[in-house]
């Protein structure tokens, strides 16, 4: 086998095996620029017409908060359930994980809506306190209708496939769609070690953050005195939340990765209750992190 058979293989097998997926999340900021304020303070101060600007801030922060809560917790959950790409707008998971992604997707496209709803629902009240509040500053102009309001809010995921060089396609000399058939297929390579490389700093993270907070962890031994190096629930839950989405992120069906899953589970078996209570078994999971965290440091270099 050639070396560009190889290669192309390889591509074909991560097409056949993963996607890109790309979130777009859309919505109304609250904000407008008063260019006549703007300009007045400008002047006010002797100080050039580009010197500031003066963004007013239309509703009271509250207004969106419901809305900016769920774009917050979707854009950082899609991050943990996909791996980066070469596209900067895309990124890359497993295609046995689709279902599932969809799934959370339609999930987080309803809590989307039902914040848009209701903070439509309460809009003309905040119009209306924003006479009060901006006073002199309000113009009606500055705030879309409902229905104009309703087109600035919008979330969905869309699905492409992995390329490959076999999709490519032109018509030019055998060697210059060559050059190009390599060319990709090397874009795809780095790319696809780069989001390997990403899984394994995740388990390094998770078990390198539980060495060093079970070793550093010290109780509390009578009246008055306090624990020393204190660690979280969380400390144990992100453990358990890598190893449900590790399918998701196996990417190129790697059976180690698939073994890591399984490797990361004694520590996850207890919760972080029993491991400040308990020194023995906080000394054994230490050690089962250790040597997770020693396993994968090949993988980071």
């Amino acid at each position: 086998m050639n070396a560009h058979a190889r290669i192309t293989s390889a591509s074909a097998t991560l097409a056949a095996r993963a996607m890109i997926v790309s979130l777009s999340i859309s919505q109304w900021s609250g904000r407008r620029l008063d260019r006549e304020i703007t300009d007045e303070v400008n002047q006010q101060h002797n100080a050039a017409s580009d010197a500031g600007r003066y963004n007013k801030l239309l509703l009271p922060k509250e207004a969106l908060a419901g809305i900016v809560s769920v774009v917050s917790e979707t854009r950082a959950d899609f991050l943990q359930r996909t791996l980066p790409w070469m596209d900067k707008g895309g990124r890359i998971m497993a295609a046995e994980a689709y279902m599932a992604h969809m799934s959370w997707i339609r999930s987080q496209s309803n809590k989307f809506d039902r914040a848009v709803d209701e903070f439509i629902r309460r809009y003309p009240g905040y119009v209306q306190d924003a006479r009060v509040r901006l006073n002199g500053m309000f113009k009606d102009e500055d705030y879309p209708t409902i229905d104009q309001l309703r087109g600035k809010f919008a979330l969905e995921c869309k699905v492409l496939p992995v390329p490959t060089s076999e999709d490519f396609r032109v018509t030019m000399s055998a060697a210059q769609a060559e050059q190009i058939r390599a060319e990709i297929e090397e874009q795809v390579t780095e790319a696809t070690t780069a989001a390997v490389q990403d899984v394994y700093r995740r388990v390094a993270d998770v078990s390198g953050r539980m060495v060093e907070r079970l070793n550093a962890y010290r109780p509390s031994e009578g009246k008055g005195d306090k624990a020393e190096g204190v660690f979280r629930d969380s400390l144990v839950e992100n453990v358990r939340d890598l190893i449900a989405i590790l399918p998701a992120l196996n990417i190129t069906g790697d059976p180690a990765l698939t073994e890591m899953a399984e490797k990361l589970k004694p520590l996850a078996k207890h919760d972080a209750s029993v491991l400040r209570d308990n020194p023995h078994i906080r000394k054994d999971v230490a050690a089962e992190a250790q040597a997770i965290l020693d396993s994968v440091a090949g993988f980071l270099a």
